[in-house]
């Protein structure tokens, strides 16, 4: 419900401006690439973790954990350049609403990392049943997160 609320006030803020700039020429997509390659195959190994055994779960959701590490630290080197040629939310509205979806994705991957370790932290503590239900819902959150991610590549970095 927030990410389409905050989608919603996006195309809102795009369609009614009189000029909207153009993304390609403000923002690096390369850093962009990268993280959705990072992704999806974070998204991937955490979905093969939901298949395997309790010991190579836990290894595939600490590779799972550090390419969500990854994610966050690409785009804090992206959000560094941006700030240091003065792109900045108070810029223009493109950047304000920029910043906005990508720090509230952000903070959804940071949210992700650490239920990934609260599950590492669970795992040969609580009932292999108990486990699996967990990784379970971490699997459906990355998929979230990850089609996310691909909403704001298309609507914010490509068109």
């Amino acid at each position: 419900m927030l990410f389409g609320a905050f989608f919603s006030a996006y195309a809102l803020l795009r369609f009614s401006a009189p000029e909207w700039p153009d993304a390609l020429s403000l923002l690096d997509f390369n850093y962009a690439a990268v993280n959705t390659l990072v992704l999806v195959v974070m998204t991937i190994v955490s979905w093969q973790a939901r298949r395997a055994p309790i010991a190579s779960a836990r290894r595939l959701l600490l590779v799972a954990s550090a390419l969500a590490l990854a994610f966050l630290m690409i785009k804090t080197l992206e959000y560094r350049g941006e700030i240091s040629r003065g792109l900045v939310p108070s810029v223009n509205t493109f950047l304000a609403t920029y910043f906005t979806l990508t720090g509230l994705h952000a903070l959804h991957v940071a949210g992700g990392l650490v239920a990934n370790l609260w599950t590492l932290a669970g795992v040969g503590k609580v009932p292999q049943a108990m486990t699996h239900g967990r990784v379970h819902a971490l699997t459906l959150y990355w998929a979230f997160v990850d089609i996310v991610w691909l909403l704001i590549l298309v609507f914010v970095y490509v068109v």
